[in-house]
This record gives C-alpha cells, sequence and structure tokens, in this order.
C-alpha cells in the first residue's frame, strides 16, 4: 500500500488527535505551539513502513523536541537545530535523560539544601528583575538556582532547570493569556502564594521516571542558531528524514517564543547551556528579532513566487514588505533543506497560514509551489483542525476587530525526485 493510500485509510479527522494532550516526557516543560506526540508518532512509523531504510531524521526548527523524541521512539538518529537557546536545552534534557538511580539521591540532596534555613545563597539579579517578580519570589527563586549550582553533573544541572522553567513562569509577574511579556495586575501579583520550593520538589520528583537513562557515550546532536546558516555547513544529500513545522511568520507577530523563554533564560546559569551568539540574549525581544523575517541583511531571493506575488498584490503597501522579508528568509531554509536531504527521500512540513491585513498568507501554497518548482513532487497533504493549541485564538486586532488565529494546519509530504 503506497503512502498516500495508508495516509487516507486512517479516516476523516483522525490526524486531529482531538482528545490527545501531552504526557509524560512532553509535559516537563510547557513551550508555545507545539507538536502533537502522538501524530508525530504515527506520521514517521507510517513513513519507515514505506522506506525502511530512513536511519536519521533532522528537524531545523526542532522547538520543545516533540518530533526528535518521536523520532528516536522510531529507532532514528535525531539531529535538531533551534534559535532558541531555551527550546535546545529542554530538548537536549528530554533525549540526553539523567541516571534515574543517581537521580533519587541527588533530588534528596537539593530538597535538603532547600529545606535548611542556614543555606547560605546569593541573591540573583538581571536588568529589571523586579518589574517581573516579586521580592520574596527572587529570593526563592535565587536559593534554587544556588542549590542547582551544587550538583556536580552537568547533565543533572540541565534537567533541574528544565523542571525549573514552568515555575519561573508560573510565578513571574506576567500574565499568561499571551506569550508576550505582559505585567499582570498588582491584585493578581499581590494575591499569589509562595509555593515555588514546594512545586520545583514536586517536579523534579516527578518528571526524572519518564526521561530515557543516561548514556555518556550517547551523541546528542542540537545547535543553537540560525536554521539557514548551520544548514549550510551540512553537506549534500546527508539526511534521511526532515519533519519540521517552521514558524509561520515573524516571531514579533506571530509566536513571540523568544519573549516566552527570556526570563527563565535569564534565570539559568549560563554554562549550562549549549554554545550559542550572546547577543541572542542581548534582550528580551533578540531572539525574535534574529528569527526568520527579523532584522538584518538578506540576500535578494532568486526564485520568485507566483503564489507570493498575487498575494502581496491583494494587501496594503505597507504591509507587504514584512510579508515579503519573511517569504526570503523561509525561502532560504527550504532550500537548505532541500539540499540536504537524499534523493527520494522525505520532507514532512507543518504549516499554518495567518493573516496579514484581515487577508490569509498562503503559506502552505508558497511551499509546495517552491518545492515542486525544485523537483519534489506532494505525496500527501492533511487538513487537521487544532481543537487543542498553546496559543491564544485571537491573536492581533485588524481596524479595533479581534482577528482569528491559526486553527487549521497543513501537513505536506513531499518527496525529493531520484531524476534532480
Amino acid at each position: 500500500m503506497a503512502l498516500i493510500e495508508k495516509i487516507n485509510a486512517k479516516g476523516l479527522n483522525y490526524w486531529d488527535f482531538k482528545n490527545v494532550t501531552a504526557s509524560g516526557i512532553h509535559k516537563i516543560s510547557a513551550y508555545p505551539a507545539t507538536m502533537v506526540p502522538d501524530m508525530q508518532y504515527e506520521l514517521i512509523k507510517l513513513i519507515k513502513s514505506e522506506d525502511p531504510s530512513i536511519k536519521n531524521i533532522l528537524d531545523p526548527f526542532h522547538g520543545s523536541g516533540t518530533t526528535l523524541v518521536e523520532g528516536e521512539k522510531n529507532d532514528l538518529f535525531p539531529m535538531g537545530i533551534d534559535i532558541n537557546p531555551l527550546a535546545n536545552l529542554i530538548t537536549k534534557v528530554k533525549l540526553q535523560g539523567v541516571n534515574k538511580k543517581y537521580a533519587k539521591t541527588a533530588n534528596k540532596r537539593i530538597e535538603r539544601l532547600l529545606l535548611d534555613n542556614d543555606f547560605y545563597f546569593y541573591k540573583h539579579d538581571f536588568y529589571n528583575i523586579e518589574k517581573w517578580y516579586r521580592k520574596d519570589f527572587i529570593l526563592t527563586f535565587s536559593k534554587i538556582r544556588c542549590a542547582i549550582q551544587k550538583e556536580k553533573y552537568r547533565y543533572m544541572r540541565q534537567y533541574y532547570w528544565v523542571c525549573l522553567i514552568n515555575i519561573l513562569k508560573k510565578y513571574s509577574n506576567t500574565r499568561s493569556s499571551t506569550f508576550k511579556l505582559h505585567i499582570k495586575e498588582q491584585r493578581a501579583i499581590a494575591a499569589m502564594r509562595n509555593n515555588i520550593i514546594t512545586d520545583f520538589l514536586k517536579s523534579i520528583n516527578t518528571y526524572f521516571e519518564y526521561l530515557p537513562e543516561y548514556n555518556r557515550s550517547k551523541v546528542v546532536n542540537l545547535q543553537i542558531g540560525k536554521s539557514e546558516k548551520i544548514l549550510l555547513q551540512m553537506g549534500n544529500d546527508t539526511v534521511d528524514l526532515i519533519i519540521t513545522s517552521p514558524p509561520y511568520g515573524d516571531n514579533s507577530t506571530t509566536v513571540t517564543y523568544g519573549q516566552y523563554s527570556m526570563l527563565p533564560i535569564y534565570w539559568i546559569d549560563r554554562k549550562d547551556m549549549g554554545n550559542f551568539d550572546e547577543s541572542l540574549i542581548d534582550n528580551y525581544s533578540s531572539i525574535d528579532s534574529n528569527s526568520l523575517g527579523g532584522v538584518g541583511k538578506r540576500n535578494k531571493q532568486n526564485y520568485q513566487s507566483r503564489c507570493l506575488s498575487e498575494y502581496l498584490e491583494s494587501i496594503s503597501q505597507d504591509k507587504r514588505k514584512k510579508v515579503e522579508n519573511f517569504v526570503i528568509d523561509y525561502l532560504e531554509v527550504m532550500k537548505q533543506m532541500g539540499r540536504v536531504l537524499k534523493k527520494n527521500k522525505r520532507i514532512v512540513l507543518t504549516l499554518g497560514e495567518r493573516r496579514v491585513d484581515n487577508k490569509i498568507v498562503p503559506l502552505s501554497d508558497i511551499t509546495q509551489e517552491y518545492f515542486e518548482d525544485v523537483g519534489f513532487e506532494l505525496e500527501a497533504s492533511i487538513t487537521r483542525n487544532i481543537p487543542m493549541k498553546r496559543m491564544p485564538r485571537r491573536v492581533s486586532k485588524v481596524r479595533n476587530c479581534s482577528v482569528e488565529s491559526m486553527n487549521q494546519e497543513y501537513v505536506l509530504i513531499l518527496r525529493k525526485k531520484e531524476e534532480i
């Protein structure tokens, strides 16, 4: 049975995974707009049944690592890229795991430190810290920070930092209704009770059980930076399978992954994060402004998209440049993905279509058009509803009217032809 027949055999609305929520390893830390683990596992399994020769999987926008974790469950070697150091850390912990026997001992040790009133710690500080955290919460988090730093094994410290992320978000002064940094009402800030240490201890004693067993010799192939630059360093025809969900537009006006991540990043000990350009964390908007469609010079795109040209003509002049810049950056990544993929292998893209000037940007059409023009064929496409998603339903306003966020996704499965 061909791949398209296997997909169609699943039936109407199968790919919505309506009643599925994140569980186990994927609950260790929340992250915006995550992939559905069950869906990724199923897609990978179907593709492997069609092509058993696949050995590795690449996600050039890996986020919190859902696809790479599910790829590894399907016995594929995972490779990932993301511009966000926090996403890198979350994914690294999910893939590298912990020594579970040692974790039980380490957890008891850190609990003793945190419950010791005589434990000496330094008060942590960063720019505007008192804007984002209550003074008593700063002291509690500083105590946890120093206790984590006393752990001798780096992989264990990284696990603790990831467990701390949700708690740092929960007890911050930022509103939970948006990924952007907006202050809560003072009444809501004052009403928060300090259960930080209890929450942290519960987290570290729960999530390690879901992680793989740590193996010092295991290679975790993750890189932090711009996908187009890192992909350029990879050889032609070296990847067996690419599965990813790229940004649907520039981060500043779609999902602000950077703003969402920056407060936890400022608490985590820099030496326990991967190697990356320090300018990415200069300010609260640095990651977002360096992502696709953001600031900086870009090479003029030689490829001329007919779908894009028609769309730009339909929106107001002042909105066009931002969309065009994003698509130029986006297609540069698509170009590099197509280059590193082996012939007769597949790219699977989960895409959403945002609105600009209250008109839908046809990202899936632009993507399909590009790949078919450079020697790929569309094997299958899936339209799925997003019944539960980690982003607000309404994200912006146009002429004082709320604009619907993306409530459907499109999955394109594209195969690189042999004759390229």
